[in-house]
Parts: structure tokens; C-alpha cells; sequence
């Protein structure tokens, strides 16, 4: 599984939200399992391009999703039947911001959106601006029920869903903007993700430029 140089980046008007992030799950939760169906990859097996430097998460039992021009995820199944784990990083167009409040609240516009109220149920929003990198960059953490959660593909139920996720505007490339995210849902709401959230976050960094 690689992941393919870009040309076909997704435009701004989809964001990356909890409904395409739970379109993620749906190879989760088939009648076949995805160990059948996925590649299996190794721990922090690297997929870079020359946009972003991209890692597997650090643990063992992931499986590749999905990849193209402008998306890669990852999946895991959790301790239970409905439990599962995603980690996935998207590149996107956006329209340049004159300063990381107008992106801030760019991403939380765009979360908000693509997240209907008619399917999640809004536990806890928190969209703020980060400083842990030198170019611009929103922290996003949510937790929400999601009520159509496909636990196979005949049946549904609702699901807690917790979403760590860094959105940057890319520093090279006016209009590129790029998110890292770490999903868990369903099992047990005690699960705690931060430690990998951060691990695969912080793993995605810039390709540096070739010296010409």
C-alpha cells in the first residue's frame, strides 16, 4: 500500500469531518473481516511523499483503509466487536488566511458542518489554536454519539466517537492544507487515546524541500 503523489487534492468546499471520517469505519465493520480484505502494515512503516512525511501509527495490529492522491487511513479493530480505531491524514484546498484566527474558526466552521445534527450528538467541541508547530495549525478534540454508527452491513447502533485531529495550512504552498487525526469508536468510553493520538500526530511532518 502507498501513497500515491498528489494531483487530485479534495477541494474546499468537503471538509474533513466526523462524516467522512465515519465513512472510514465502514471497511470495519463488514461481512468479511478487514484482516481479509486490507493490507496488514508494520509498525511506523513509512508511506512519504513528497508532501508530508507519513508513518503508520506505532503499535501492531493496523490494517490500510483506503489511499490516494489526497488521503491515507489506517484501521483497527478494537477488544470488542464494535470497537474500532482510525488514523488518517488528508490534504485539502483551502483559501489562504490572513492570520490563524480566521483559520481557527475556518476548522470549526467546517467541523460543525460536516458533522449533522440529524446523526452526532455533540458531547464535547473544543477547536483552538495551536503553537506546537512553526506554521499555522488548529488542535481539534470532539467526542460525539454517533447514531447511525454500521456496526455490519445490515445492522446500526449508536456509537461514542472521540476524534484528536491537527488541521495546518501547509508553510510552502499557498492553498494547501493538510489534517492528521486519531479516531477511536465504540467499546469503552474509558479508553484513553491521547498518548496515540499524539504519537501519529506528531509523526506526520512536512517533506523538507530538495536542495537544488
Amino acid at each position: 500500500m502507498k501513497l500515491a503523489k498528489s494531483s487530485g487534492v479534495t477541494s474546499q468546499r468537503r471538509f474533513i469531518g466526523l462524516a467522512l471520517i465515519a465513512y472510514l469505519w465502514s471497511p470495519l465493520f463488514g461481512d468479511v473481516s478487514v484482516a481479509a480484505t486490507h493490507p496488514a502494515i508494520s509498525p511506523n512503516q513509512d508511506f512519504s511523499n513528497p508532501i508530508l512525511q507519513i508513518h503508520a501509527p506505532a503499535s501492531n495490529g493496523w490494517y490500510g483503509i483506503t489511499q490516494s492522491s489526497d488521503r491515507i487511513a489506517f484501521g483497527k479493530s478494537g477488544s470488542t466487536s464494535d470497537e474500532s480505531f482510525v488514523a488518517a491524514v488528508f490534504l485539502f484546498r483551502i483559501s489562504e488566511f490572513p492570520n490563524s484566527d480566521t483559520f481557527t474558526e475556518y476548522v470549526r466552521e467546517g467541523v460543525i458542518k460536516d458533522s449533522p445534527s440529524d446523526r452526532f450528538e455533540t458531547i464535547e467541541l473544543n477547536v483552538q489554536p495551536s503553537k506546537e508547530r512553526e506554521y499555522t495549525c488548529v488542535r481539534y478534540h470532539g467526542i460525539s454519539n454517533d447514531r447511525k454508527a454500521h456496526t455490519s452491513s445490515l445492522f446500526k447502533k449508536q456509537l461514542r466517537i472521540e476524534n484528536i485531529a491537527l488541521y495546518c495550512e501547509h508553510p510552502s504552498k499557498p492553498g494547501l492544507g493538510f489534517s492528521v487525526s486519531f479516531s477511536h469508536r465504540g467499546g469503552n468510553a474509558e479508553v484513553k487515546i491521547d498518548d496515540d493520538a499524539a504519537s501519529f500526530i506528531n509523526s506526520v511532518q512536512i517533506t523538507a524541500p530538495k536542495n537544488h
